[in-house]
């Protein structure tokens, strides 16, 4: 789990728990087909199997939850701006994305998957810009300015929300993962299956 939620998503968490006057509270919310279209996103990410998926797991009230409640008006638009990139990757071959073919879905998923490490690099080299190449610190006047905001990328995020949400959910825990209720004794070293299932956290 630590290996794929990023920095930035988990000071949001944490910075989530705290009164936060960069975060707009309860004025943030989808529209109702963007409520749709941010479900079936995660549901391409994660979708049914043998386990259960990621609208049976409420992932996609769970990403609205978060943005709302932890991230910065800046993350938030900036997350509604890749939805609307969604809409038109989607456009571009033939309809909006919740009418496409499966296939045709999952080439626009691609295609924003690209995009979001583009901007990623991007991102990358505009924070390696502010920073002192000998000494690591952030340039003085830099330091002087505002700090700017640099938003995750939008699939990124997407993508980050969904596994977080899916695995700390009841039906991603105790169905996709072997989830011990009453854990026994620690061993620091123990023998895998082939097969078995990760443990739940």
């Amino acid at each position: 789990m630590g290996g794929v939620v990023s920095v930035p998503t988990m000071v949001a968490v944490l910075d989530g728990c705290k009164s936060n006057s960069t975060s707009t509270g309860g004025v943030f919310s989808l529209s109702k087909d963007y409520q749709t279209l941010v479900a079936e996103i995660a549901e391409i990410i994660i979708p049914k199997t043998d386990t259960p998926g990621a609208k049976d797991a409420g992932v996609g009230p769970f990403i609205e939850l978060m943005l709302k409640d932890c991230y910065t008006e800046i993350q938030q638009k900036h997350f509604v701006a890749g939805l609307d990139d969604v809409e038109m990757e989607a456009k571009k071959l033939g309809s909006n994305f919740l009418k496409l073919a499966a296939e045709k879905q999952i080439e626009v998923i691609k295609t924003m998957q690209v995009k979001a490490k583009e901007e990623a690099k991007l991102n990358d080299d505009k924070k390696a810009k502010q920073i002192d190449s000998e000494s690591g610190l952030a340039k003085e006047e830099q330091k002087k300015k505002e700090e700017v905001e640099i938003p995750v990328p939008f699939f990124k995020l997407m993508k980050e929300l969904t596994l977080f949400g899916y695995f700390t959910s009841e039906p991603g825990a105790t169905k996709a993962l072997d989830y011990v209720p009453i854990p026994g004794r620690y061993d620091a070293c123990i023998k895998m299956k082939p097969g078995q299932k990760a443990y739940a956290i």
